[in-house]
C-alpha cells in the first residue's frame, strides 16, 4: 500500500481505537473535611453515583481531610486553575475574595427547614451568580443540616434576661454582634479551646449544638442545656468545578453527572431526619446527666431574631452593595 499501512497493523488500530473509545474521564474532588464528616459520606457516595450513571466512564477520585493541601479560604482562586477539577465549599469560607458571599444567613434568621426551604430558590441562584463571576462553574449543592443551637450552661439559664449576667461563648463574629445588641457579653472561643474554658469559669455559657456536644465531651462540664429555637446557619455548601473542564465534559457524562447532582441534593435538602437525629443526641446527653430546660421564651426568641437582622444589615453594608443587594433577595423569600 502507498500509504505504508500494513495489514498486520491492522489489530493493532483497531485495539487503540477501541481504548480509545472506552477511555475514562477522571476528575479530582477537593475535600478538606475529615472522613467521618457527615459531608465527606454524602461526596464519597456522589463520586460511585457519577460513575454508576456514566456506565464507568467518569471517575470522581476524592481527597479527604485536606490530602491535596487545598485551603478552603483559597477555594475561589484554586478552582480556576483546573487541578483539582471539582471541590465544595460553605460559603463562609470564602469572606476573604467574596465578602457579599460569606453571610448570606445568620443565627437567628431561620427557626428551622420550613423557612429555610422558602429562602433555598433565592439563596442558590445568589450563590451561582456570585460564584460565576470568578468564572467557576456551580453544577449544585449540597444540603447543609438543620443543626440546632442550644445554650450550654454551668447552671440553669432559661432567659435572655438571665443570660445578660452570664458570660457566653459563640462562634463567630455576627453571633457577637447579635448577643451584643441584646446586653449579652459574648466572645468567641475556639471549638478546641471550649471545654477548658466552661471547666475553668472564662465563660458560664456557650451556644453548641447538642448533636455535636459529644464531640468535645462538653455535657461533662455544662449540665445544663436551654435550646434557644434557631439552628445555626444552615447555608448549603456549593459545588464547584472548574469552568472550561465542565463545558468540555461530553453530554453523554454530564448528564450522569448532573444526575448524580439532582439525587444528592434531593438527599442532602430532605431534613427529615434531622428530627430524629436531634433527639436522640438530646436523649443521649439527658442519660449522661444533662437537663434540658423549656425553649427559650417566645418573647426571647423574637428579640433574637430582631438582633439577628440588624446585625445582617450591617454585615452586608460593610460587604458593600452586592451584599446589599443579595441580603434583599432572600429577605424577599422568607416568611414575613
Amino acid at each position: 500500500m502507498k500509504s505504508g499501512f500494513k495489514l498486520w497493523q491492522a489489530p493493532l488500530l483497531a485495539c487503540a481505537l477501541a481504548g480509545a473509545a472506552h477511555a475514562q474521564t477522571e476528575w479530582k474532588f477537593n475535600n478538606s473535611y475529615a472522613p467521618s464528616r457527615p459531608e465527606s459520606v454524602q461526596i464519597r457516595a456522589f463520586a460511585a453515583d457519577v460513575e454508576k450513571r456514566t456506565g464507568g466512564k467518569m471517575k470522581i477520585s476524592v481527597s479527604e481531610g485536606g490530602a491535596l493541601g487545598l485551603k478552603d479560604a483559597d477555594a475561589l482562586r484554586f478552582m480556576q486553575v483546573g487541578t483539582p477539577e471539582l471541590g465544595f465549599i460553605w460559603p463562609p469560607f470564602i469572606g476573604r475574595d467574596a465578602p457579599a458571599l460569606a453571610n448570606l444567613y445568620v443565627y437567628g434568621l431561620v427557626s428551622g427547614a420550613e423557612e429555610h426551604l422558602k429562602a433555598l430558590p433565592a439563596l442558590k441562584a445568589v450563590l451561582k451568580e456570585g460564584i460565576a463571576k470568578w468564572n467557576i462553574e456551580v453544577p449544585g449543592f449540597l444540603g447543609f443540616s438543620i443543626v440546632d443551637a442550644a445554650l450550654f450552661c454551668r447552671e440553669p439559664v432559661r432567659t435572655l434576661d438571665e443570660l445578660k449576667r452570664k458570660k457566653l461563648r459563640v462562634g463567630s463574629r455576627e453571633q457577637v454582634e447579635t448577643f451584643k445588641r441584646l446586653g449579652v457579653a459574648a466572645q468567641i472561643i475556639p471549638q478546641n479551646e471550649l471545654y477548658a474554658a466552661m471547666q475553668t469559669g472564662v465563660v458560664d455559657c456557650a451556644l453548641y449544638a447538642p448533636r455535636f456536644a459529644n464531640s468535645i465531651s462538653l455535657q461533662e462540664v455544662a449540665k445544663h442545656v436551654t435550646p434557644t429555637g434557631f439552628p445555626f446557619p444552615p447555608a448549603p455548601y456549593a459545588l464547584l468545578a472548574h469552568k472550561g473542564k465542565w463545558a468540555a465534559l461530553p453530554a453523554d457524562l454530564k448528564r450522569g453527572f448532573n444526575e448524580a447532582v439532582g439525587e444528592l441534593e434531593k438527599v442532602s435538602f430532605n431534613f427529615d431526619g434531622d428530627t430524629a437525629a436531634e433527639r436522640a443526641a438530646r436523649e443521649k446527653l439527658q442519660s449522661q446527666g444533662v437537663t434540658f430546660h423549656p425553649l427559650m421564651p417566645a418573647a426571647d426568641r423574637t428579640a433574637l431574631r430582631k438582633s439577628a437582622l440588624e446585625t445582617w444589615d450591617v454585615l452586608a453594608k460593610e460587604a458593600g452593595a452586592e451584599a446589599i443587594a443579595y441580603r434583599q433577595r432572600i429577605l424577599q423569600a422568607l416568611p414575613q
